[in-house]
């Protein structure tokens, strides 16, 4: 039987192996992105299989405008706080991934616990014997506080989580008596000190020459190795290169205007915002609505009830104010409906992803078509330069089919140029690429060979092909000249400086080094800039009374050195306080720890970010690029 089954399954390879791909091709297709991008269930990003939803990013948007006050408009601080709460969310999945890699599991139970030990802290949740006031109570305080329960139980549950992975990673820290000898001095013992700090100026020394910088290049041997590099070819399309084709005559002008002339009206108006998340909250939110929308339209002050019942925080001092908006501004169903109403009147229930508005229109105004025809030209004219620059490229990239660009860039009245050879490190440039910065990461992504796709960075389009790696070397003097010009001269100005204040101290003391500052005594613990330094912090700890520490160069550059005035012992260790301590010095570590885990987690993730991780349902970190409007980088 097995062996007829066999030659079934030979007999039939090629309608299998069909039958496999469309399987695949389905799964696939399930797990891609989807093209919707405004729904409260939209996948904002998904990090390690944990999904970050629409309705997740606007409620922590509207926790941080509630945190952040009225220090700006919201639509000011918009991009900022989207960016701030997609970053928050991202760590709090990271957070989750790393407890579940470790075994770390925090319950309702604990949650629930957490939650009413914060809730009891405010006496009007409290009845008259202190215990928690019925929910039904509860929620009407929640409501006309614009307090949010969930949001809060997030929150806690992220602390118990990152306070479990601590107390986990602390246990794993040993402390011996060195160690715990050195942290016990740093908080008890007293100290205090004269310093003075000699600022270098290296761009004062002069550039010796060729001859000078090639016997330091030569004797530095493996100092100026420089990790492996890349030589790219590049196509750049500037406006320059595409002329007038770009520019809109007067007719284009006046059809754009006739066809965004809502984009062009502001409305003047106040909302009442009743939060709902899922059909069943949208349904019991619109029934309020619709109840007050009764007693508003009978003369009920809109403002004093958007003070009252409104759950946007920032509606209680303003009366739901909103101001001047114009439609792109806010959501699409918001902007639609203000736009039906006339000045004085009030909207019906409107659904939104932060709940149930009602609407009342104050103003309305509309720009005229010479006011905003600078305006049309030139969004008409980087629309139209993005597309031609996008297709020129394109047509390249085509053309050259993988291999030269040059001659397919030269036959569309282009010029192909390469690189100097670079490292993938920040701030990394090359003449004639203002923009290898941002795109170095990607050019160590491809493989040699490979092409880019066509991309806009700052004012130029670009498109470019790997076309040498370089390993791990020590490159020709003429290539690195600028380097070893610029370590010549830290060095030579290090040597300056420090023979300069070695002479200060021998004649003049510490005021002939440089400014001086006295501190008072006061256990170094607290004076973190300076004992986070290894070498000063030593010093501090080991130089006797009266006597000067070593000379020594501070993590920004400048020479440091000090006079002891006193020391006041710390008092011996008890067995609490040196039980006390060790815990503390391990949790302190135990977060550095965690730190270190989240952030490689973090890293690890976003190098696979699409289909290499199915989009972040197995083990990578994907966001949807159309959900979110503002960009986001780590």
């Amino acid at each position: 039987m097995l062996r007829s089954f066999r030659q079934v399954f030979k007999s039939n390879r090629t309608p299998m192996a069909a039958v496999m791909i469309v399987v695949l091709l389905g799964l696939v297709a399930y797990l891609a992105p989807s093209g919707q991008v405004d729904a409260p269930d939209t996948v904002v990003a998904r990090i390690y299989g944990r999904e970050v939803l629409m309705r997740d990013l606007a409620e922590h948007m509207q926790e941080l405008y509630q945190r952040y006050g009225k220090q700006a408009s919201p639509e000011a601080l918009k991009p900022f706080v989207q960016s701030q709460a997609l970053r928050d969310l991202t760590n709090q999945k990271l957070m989750e991934e790393l407890a579940e890699r470790h075994h770390v599991v925090v319950t309702d139970e604990e949650v629930g616990a957490r939650l009413r030990a914060f809730l009891r802290q405010y006496p009007v949740l409290l009845d008259a014997q202190g215990n928690l006031k019925p929910t039904a109570e509860l929620k009407q305080i929640f409501q006309e506080n614009g307090f949010n329960p969930a949001i809060q139980e997030r929150n806690l549950r992220s602390e118990l989580l990152r306070s479990k992975l601590i107390q986990q990673a602390a246990l794993q820290v040993p402390v011996d008596e060195p160690w715990l000898a050195i942290e016990h001095r740093l908080r008890q013992e007293k100290v205090s000190f004269q310093q003075a700090t000699l600022t270098v100026d290296a761009a004062s020394v002069a550039d010796p020459g060729d001859a000078a910088l090639e016997a330091v290049y030569k004797a530095g041997g493996e100092r100026f190795l420089q990790p492996p590099r890349r030589v790219i070819q590049f196509v750049a399309v500037d406006r320059a290169a595409l002329g007038k084709d770009a520019q809109a005559d007067e007719a284009t002008l006046k059809a754009a205007f006739e066809a965004r002339k809502n984009d062009f009206i502001e409305f003047k108006a106040r909302h009442i915002l009743f939060k709902a998340e899922g059909d069943a909250q949208a349904q019991e939110a619109t029934a309020k609505a619709l109840l007050l929308r009764e007693r508003l339209t009978k003369g009920q002050s809109f403002a004093k009830a958007a003070e009252e019942l409104s759950e946007d925080p920032s509606a209680k001092g303003n009366g739901g104010d909103l101001g001047w908006f114009r439609f792109p501004q806010m959501q699409k169903p918001f902007s639609e409906a203000a736009a039906t109403l006339k000045p004085g009147e009030i909207s019906q229930p409107v659904r939104t992803v932060y709940g149930i508005h009602l609407i009342l229109l104050e103003g309305r105004r509309e720009k005229r078509f010479e006011d905003v025809k600078a305006q049309l030209a030139s969004e008409i004219a980087d629309t139209r330069f993005n597309a031609r620059a996008q297709e020129r490229l394109e047509q390249i990239r085509k053309r050259a089919n993988g291999g030269d660009l040059a001659a397919a860039a030269k036959s569309l009245g282009s010029q192909a140029q390469l690189s100097q050879p670079f490292s993938n490190e920040p701030g990394v440039q090359s003449e004639g690429l203002p923009e290898l910065s941002q795109i170095a990461g990607e050019a160590f992504r491809l493989k040699s060979g490979e092409v880019s796709k066509p991309q806009r960075i700052g004012d130029r389009h670009l498109l470019f092909r790997v076309q040498e790696e370089l390993p791990e070397a020590v490159p020709p003097f003429k290539e690195i000249r600028a380097k070893v010009l610029a370590a010549y001269r830290i060095e030579e100005s290090r040597k300056q400086a420090l023979a300069k204040a070695q002479q200060a101290l021998q004649s003049g003391g510490l005021q002939a080094v440089g400014p001086v500052s006295d501190q008072a005594a006061a256990p170094l613990s607290g004076l973190r800039d300076l004992v986070a330094h290894p070498g000063i912090r030593k010093a501090l700890l080991e130089t006797a009374v009266g006597q000067t520490t070593p000379l020594l160069w501070t993590q920004d550059g400048k020479l440091w050195v000090a006079r002891i005035g006193s020391r006041e012992p710390a008092p011996a260790l008890t067995f609490e306080s040196r039980r006390s301590l060790i815990q503390e010095v391990q949790s302190a570590e135990a977060q550095k720890l965690l730190s270190a885990e989240l952030q490689a987690l973090d890293q690890q993730g976003r190098l696979r970010p699409g289909l290499s991780s199915f989009w972040g349902h197995f083990g990578g970190i994907y966001v949807n690029a159309e959900a979110v409007q503002v960009t986001v980088e780590e």
